[in-house]
């Protein structure tokens, strides 16, 4: 689907509460339920490499789609030991912020860090959205929230109404496998490493 058929579904659904004919208002609202359905089902995950240095131990991820690191890992494919213990010397990494990580003793050489990824955001009403035909409901409702939190201020029941019946289809979905997990054994690189 592209953003005209998702702006005609939601003037349809909420004929009701006068939605706004600004199209850059309802691509801002289709950016944000795309947002939260990356979010919840982790629907992107990218990798960057990085070279490194002996002289530099800080870096930070260039991609600007970056929601949050998740790991790193050398050429050989072995995963870097990040640290969680405060104090501790026995770890390859440390994370500075979302984006950013401290190497314990850095090399030269490369690292691919691997992490979630926000959707690419739409600008234009030809754009073509990026996700699975089963969550188009669930976009769809989520907007129907939005609209009616943002438009409809009066009436906070159908706003409750509609964010209740998106958290339930978020759940049908996971139930349905459709939520990847995080954990480094779903995500599995090979053993022979990267080429």
């Amino acid at each position: 689907m592209i953003v005209q058929d998702i702006i005609s579904l939601i003037q349809i659904r909420s004929q009701h509460i006068g939605v706004t004919e600004d199209t850059h208002s309802m691509i801002i609202f289709i950016n944000m339920a795309l947002s939260e359905l990356y979010r919840r089902f982790n629907l992107s995950i990218k990798s960057e490499t990085i070279v490194t240095s002996p002289d530099l131990a800080l870096y930070e991820l260039r991609n600007e789609d970056v929601q949050i690191l998740l790991s790193l890992f050398e050429k050989t494919g072995r995963e870097l030991v990040q640290s969680d213990v405060l104090g501790s010397s026995c770890y390859d990494y440390k994370m500075v912020n979302y984006k950013s990580f401290l190497l314990n003793k850095p090399k030269d050489g490369y690292l691919y860090a691997v992490y979630k990824a926000s959707p690419i955001p739409l600008k234009d009403i030809e754009d073509k959205i990026l996700l699975p035909d089963c969550m188009l409901n669930p976009m769809l409702t989520y907007i129907s929230y939005l609209t009616n939190d943002t438009i409809n201020r009066d009436n906070k029941n159908e706003a409750s109404m509609f964010i209740q019946l998106f958290d339930k289809q978020c759940q049908e979905l996971e139930n349905q496998g459709y939520k990847v997990a995080l954990n480094t054994e779903t995500l599995a690189i090979q053993a022979k490493g990267f080429v």
